[in-house]
């Protein structure tokens, strides 16, 4: 530290006075208004960026969501469960799968927006022919396979610009052996 810096007693150094600091920083008449400019110019980004940051937190939420969705509705189908309608009435196994994922993803999706396929695969664990939108839970011993989509639309602009129809995939799969059930 420079000695003109420090107090009469030297140990602590002096801290600015409110003259000191309006000495240092003339204001000039040239730059009233300068800081609006700068704030307007910069605060466009800082909304888009904040919404940005909000948007796929809320994709990555809907993706958490069918993971999870999905594999509630695999373990429901392997032991061979079944759930009741709001009548009370039982389901079968395949109505009860996708009945339990529909409810599991109700807080961040519509259950019509759902795409679900409960299906047996190949004996090489490779997707059969035609599987698409089908619903088999298969039999007792069975390999197979519960496949969740959902379409996600962006809401802010600027990201759904940056995918085809503003539009992304969120896919979700579970692979599982039925157990020996009755």
């Amino acid at each position: 530290m420079r000695s003109h810096d420090r107090t009469e007693v030297g140990c602590c150094p002096k801290s600015p006075t409110a003259a000191d600091r309006r000495r240092r920083a003339p204001r000039r008449p040239n730059e009233r208004g300068v800081t609006i400019v700068e704030f307007s110019l910069v605060l466009p980004l800082l909304v888009i960026l904040i919404f940005t940051i909000v948007d796929f937190g809320i994709y990555f939420f809907a993706q958490h969501t069918i993971q999870f969705a999905t594999r509630e509705g695999a373990r429901l189908a392997l032991v061979g469960r079944t759930v009741s309608d709001a009548n009370g009435q039982p389901l079968s196994r395949e109505a009860s799968v996708v009945k339990k994922i529909q409810d599991c993803a109700a807080i961040v999706i519509p259950a019509d927006r759902l795409q679900i396929s409960v299906y047996p695969i190949n004996a090489d664990l490779t997707d059969p022919r035609d599987w698409q939108n089908t619903r088999d839970a298969g039999s007792p011993g069975a390999y197979m396979r519960v496949r969740t989509r959902y379409e996600y639309k962006f809401i802010t602009p600027f990201l759904g610009a940056l995918v085809r129809e503003g539009k992304l995939a969120v896919t979700a799969q579970a692979t599982y052996r039925n157990e020996f059930f009755n």
